[in-house]
């Protein structure tokens, strides 16, 4: 992805919102960025790191009860940047 393509992505997105870069599996190389993903709720476990959730799924996707999985809908959204 070009840099005037990520800018064409993340106009529209809420400008206060977290980014969150995906690692990949092994959790080192690097790839090019494929997009942007600002449907995402971004729960820290620590200072470097944390699990996402993706909005547009529900809660058995995620293994979650309904209630945790409805509280968890009021966090903010992040913008999760994802490799290719």
């Amino acid at each position: 992805m070009k840099v005037n393509e990520l800018i064409e992505q993340l106009q529209g997105m809420d400008p206060e919102a977290e980014v969150i870069l995906q690692k990949d599996a092994e959790g080192n190389g690097y790839a090019p960025l494929r997009g942007a993903d600002p449907e995402a709720v971004y729960v820290p476990e620590n200072s470097w790191s944390g699990e996402v959730y993706d909005t547009n799924l529900d809660a058995d996707d995620h293994c979650l009860e309904e209630e945790e999985w409805q509280e968890l809908l009021k966090k903010p959204r992040c913008v999760v940047l994802y490799p290719v």
